[in-house]
């Protein structure tokens, strides 16, 4: 009786199962990164399910944005008939209520792929059970069947489609190397410079498809030198896009003209201005018109918005680095279900997603973030560590870079302790991970309002 209970609810478990993968997909598109090189639509075992999981994975290799629109829009031109029959996404709209993140759609995917190789298990067994009946059956041809199939069924576990021999990812990395070599001896530079020599010379720059996170206490300057890094990387005709949740437009760009013009950015919001600083002002709006910069208020967004719009600018030929100024104040939506959920979790999370956005359209990701008091708290230089990132999570697992930036004014420390070097006008950028490379101190200097940073000189006073 209990086993016959078990046989009519597995159908519907299954049902729920393969539409919360979709309603995750729906609400978190960028998921389809952890799944797609993992589920194919002939696993679900709803055709309605996998007639939507065909039509994102279509929408996917077009390049095209994936949301209930465009889903919709993909099914018709798949299977108008098929699509008149569900009438679109409606069959879904109760579990849409129900999952509202993606957080465990790798699970539900594991699970689905298991209950497909079940299926594809029990129908080919009883294949072979018929054959195993009939008189003239072969036993060693059956047992060699019964071991091909698990072998087969062994594979398809393990996710093969996404496994290389070594010797062919060395060959594309060695390709890759000699062609930036040969960009660069050619005057070409093809890497994302930070626009500061030290640190340049210590990491080598930005990279496409890494995860940079620029972290530093309140009023520290993480976003003066974020700010700086990328007009710097715009002066050298690389797109850049600036996604702030913590400034207005106005106010980025108010301290990009005082970047520019070298006029106080008091004297823009208050203090006045003169005939000659206008002149200046003019000249940097000028500049800013023809930089290949965007600027974008992000206060209400949360993660899956930013990669909308970061994905509409890559599409257009307009996004080549991108900074999100700053994690901690990203938008953050839970279900119900997803209460317990730390924002430690939460936020790690969304540095996953980060690092994926870097992978899916070939960039770099700088990310800033908070560090939390403990840095404060720690007696002499103050130099903060890892375990200092503000519900760090899985940031610094992720991040495949992690620069602190450092001013040791903002403690009252204005001479090194050891060689009594002035440290007044002189920041610090602590790189603490560098997954690729060497890890240490690039310093520069700054002028009071951090408007202007420089390279390091060790003569000026």
């Amino acid at each position: 009786m209990n086993a016959q209970k078990n046989m009519q609810s597995q159908p519907n478990t299954n049902l729920r199962l393969e539409q919360a993968v979709i309603a995750g997909l729906l609400i978190s598109p960028e998921a389809i990164f952890d799944v797609a090189d993992r589920l194919q639509p002939d696993m679900f075992s709803d055709n309605r399910t996998g007639f939507v999981y065909r039509a994102v994975l279509s929408l996917m290799a077009s390049g095209i944005a994936v949301d209930m629109l465009t889903v919709e829009n993909e099914m018709r031109r798949l299977d108008n008939s098929l699509y008149m029959q569900l009438n679109g996404l409606s069959f879904l709209s109760d579990m849409l209520l129900d999952v509202r993140t993606d957080a465990h759609i790798r699970i539900h995917a594991d699970e689905l792929i298991r209950c497909y190789t079940l299926r594809q298990l029990v129908n080919e067994l009883k294949k072979k059970e018929t054959e195993a009946q009939l008189p003239s059956a072969d036993v060693t041809a059956l047992l060699t069947g019964i071991e091909d199939l698990a072998g087969s069924l062994r594979d398809g576990m393990a996710h093969v489609s996404s496994m290389e021999n070594a010797g062919a990812v060395a060959a594309r990395v060695l390709d890759e190397s000699y062609r930036e070599q040969a960009l660069r001896e050619s005057g070409e530079i093809s890497r994302v410079f930070f626009g500061l020599h030290d640190l340049d010379a210590m990491t080598g720059g930005l990279y496409k498809e890494e995860l940079t996170v620029i972290a530093g206490r309140p009023s520290m300057g993480k976003s003066a030198v974020a700010l700086w890094m990328a007009l710097h990387q715009a002066r050298q005709g690389m797109a850049v896009a600036y996604f702030s949740v913590e400034m207005s437009k106005e106010q980025n760009v108010m301290r990009l003209l005082s970047m520019i013009s070298g006029v106080n950015a008091d004297s823009l919001r208050f203090k006045g201005t003169s005939a000659s600083d206008r002149a200046r002002l003019e000249e940097a709006k000028k500049e800013l018109e023809r930089l290949p910069l965007t600027l974008e208020y992000c206060g209400s967004d949360t993660i899956e918005d930013m990669r909308a719009k970061a994905q509409s600018l890559h599409k257009k030929g307009w996004l080549g680095v991108l900074y999100v100024d700053y994690l901690n104040l990203i938008n953050i939506i839970l279900s119900k279900n997803d209460l317990q959920e730390t924002t430690d979790l939460a936020l790690g999370n969304i540095a996953r997603k980060a690092k994926l956005m870097a992978e899916e359209m070939k960039i770099p990701v700088v990310l800033l973030a908070q560090l939390n008091r403990d840095v404060d708290r720690r007696q002499g230089s103050h130099f903060p560590m890892l375990s200092d990132l503000r519900n760090s999570g899985a940031i610094e697992q992720v991040a495949d870079g992690v620069i602190f930036v450092y001013r040791a004014e903002k403690y009252n420390i204005f001479y090194d302790p050891k060689t009594k070097e002035d440290l007044r006008g002189v920041g610090m950028l602590l790189v603490a991970k560098n997954r690729n490379g060497a890890t240490g101190i690039a310093k520069f200097r700054y002028n009071p309002a951090m408007t202007c940073l420089t390279d390091y000189d060790p003569r000026v006073i």
